[in-house]
């Protein structure tokens, strides 16, 4: 598709959960990445590091989950959750927050705008796998 940004996925099958991580920080995503590939399920990544970027590989990957940073260099992140929440193509896709935004105004801001969970980083691996077998049964 035209205009889109090319899609970074890992070496791992075309099998999978599909999980969009957005996050401005390379170091971040390497983690979360990592995170990922640490549990038994599957899981396929794709990135991005701006919320125009996490916009358009939402409409066009149709990913199973996003992980969601706050501090994005062209909006914020609760921008970015309303946007997907609120987009006919992306609706349905459940939103994780992963922030080190850690106050309750921020989680409740969060909730409003859409969300369906918020980790606060630093964060656990295992609370990682845990959060998304939570919104990703079966």
């Amino acid at each position: 598709m035209p205009g889109l940004p090319p899609a970074s996925e890992t070496d791992r099958p075309s099998t999978g959960r599909l999980i969009l991580i957005v996050d401005d920080e390379a170091a971040v995503r390497a983690v979360v990445s990592a995170s990922l590939a640490a549990g038994e399920t599957r899981y396929r990544v794709i990135e991005a590091t701006t919320a125009a970027e996490a916009i358009s590989q939402a409409q066009y990957a149709q990913p199973d989950l996003v992980l969601l940073d706050v501090g994005l260099p062209d909006h914020d992140g609760f921008w970015v959750c309303q946007a997907l929440k609120s987009g006919a193509l992306t609706a349905h896709i459940p939103v994780v927050m992963l922030t080190a935004m850690s106050l309750g105004s921020d989680r409740e801001k969060a909730l409003r705008m859409g969300a369906d969970g918020y980790i606060v980083k630093p964060f656990s691996p295992r609370a990682l796998l845990a959060e998304l077998a939570q919104r990703l049964p079966g």
